[in-house]
């Protein structure tokens, strides 16, 4: 069977591409991701027999994600397709990301495939033709590592680190895809600390069937009243900490109102009942 990252390779060469600084200006990587070409080169990764990719349906479609089992395995990917294979830092805290725009060239070639085999002739105005709509040939996809999630450890939440590892996952997936139920439905409509209170509350009611509003601080980092160097709320609060915790904790209370009482089983349906741009 073939290994998911080769898979994703053939449609995204930058997966076979090294990371380095200012990759993008490269001739390589224009040739390879923006035009095309070949890269004769076997992606850098582990291969893990527990890497493994899905489609997952939501209330906004479908959409793939991608599970890699290696730590730095998900960095690579974060780095390849949402960095343009740029060395970026990517924190412990970050486990999973939601890529954009991404050229999907199995999609190009195989168009290109059927309109000549259809008899046409004018292969450059049908790629211009076929390019101009964006969903032709442009992917969105889910990418999750599978350690702790929030980089919380096990005996926090008094479970195994199975149990813990499980769990994170579930937490993790769930989190991107309401991420991006609520982008697509509402794409005018993002607020960062808002989004991150919502998208770990679903994830937790999945994963444990109800809201821990303690364990949603706690993997933004706010422990109590003081705040855990390293924690996720930092990547979203700007110059700004003390009003990102105070924000937060607003939020977090807003929506544990609002789920109070509420059927869980759904969590989509949930999502849609209470979210409220």
């Amino acid at each position: 069977m073939t290994h998911p990252i080769k898979i994703l390779a053939a449609r995204y060469p930058q997966l076979s591409l090294p990371i380095v600084e200012n990759a993008r200006q490269t001739p390589e990587y224009k040739d390879a991701v923006l035009c095309g070409e070949p890269v004769d080169r076997e992606p850098a990764f582990h291969f893990s027999e527990d890497d493994r990719l899905s489609i997952e349906s939501t209330p906004a479609g479908s959409i793939e994600v991608l599970s890699l089992a290696n730590r730095e395995d998900f960095v690579h990917a974060y780095r390849a397709l949402a960095c343009r294979c740029e060395p970026a830092a990517v924190p412990d805290s970050v486990g999973a990301v939601t890529v954009s725009g991404l050229i999907n060239w199995e999609k190009i070639r195989r168009h290109e495939e059927e309109y000549l085999s259809a008899g046409g002739s004018d292969w450059d105005e049908e790629f211009q033709k076929f390019t101009s709509v964006k969903s032709n040939y442009l992917d969105t996809m889910i990418l999750l590592s599978s350690g702790n999630y929030s980089n919380v450890p096990a005996a926090k939440l008094g479970l195994s680190e199975q149990a813990w590892k499980e769990k994170s996952y579930i937490i993790r997936k769930y989190h991107e895809l309401t991420h991006f139920v609520c982008r697509t439905r509402y794409p005018d409509d993002i607020e960062a600390i808002r989004d991150e209170v919502v998208a770990d509350m679903i994830g937790l009611i999945k994963a444990f069937g109800e809201y821990d509003t303690e364990l949603a601080k706690t993997f933004l980092g706010i422990e109590g009243e003081t705040y855990r160097e390293g924690g996720r709320l930092a990547h979203y609060a700007g110059d700004d900490l003390d009003g990102a915790i105070l924000r937060a904790r607003e939020e977090i209370g807003k929506y544990a109102e609002r789920v109070r009482g509420q059927d869980t089983e759904d969590v989509f349906s949930l999502l849609l009942r209470v979210f409220k741009p």
